[in-house]
């Protein structure tokens, strides 16, 4: 595996040589707020902890932003909940 982690506006994804292995996506809700609406992970790398990463990434990025998280995605609410 040669992963590369990728950012756009509102998702981080990675990429295994050029396929996309795996996202998360999220959106900003005005000046403080954010929800982590989705997130996949190709089937054949789960279990690899990409999307405990992915999360990571999402989590830090918003923080910075000083925006309240609010998971949608079941996984990530089910990560986030288990952190309070």
């Amino acid at each position: 595996m040669s992963l590369i982690y990728k950012e756009d506006p509102e998702r981080f994804y990675i990429l295994d040589n050029d396929k996309e292995i795996a996202e998360m996506t999220f959106s900003r809700i005005g000046q403080d707020k954010a929800t982590i609406n989705h997130t996949f992970v190709d089937s054949s790398y789960r279990g690899h902890g990409l999307a405990d990463k992915l999360l990571d990434l999402t989590v830090k990025k918003l923080t910075e932003e000083h925006r309240e998280i609010i998971p949608i995605c079941s996984f990530a609410a089910k990560k986030l909940n288990r952190q309070h």
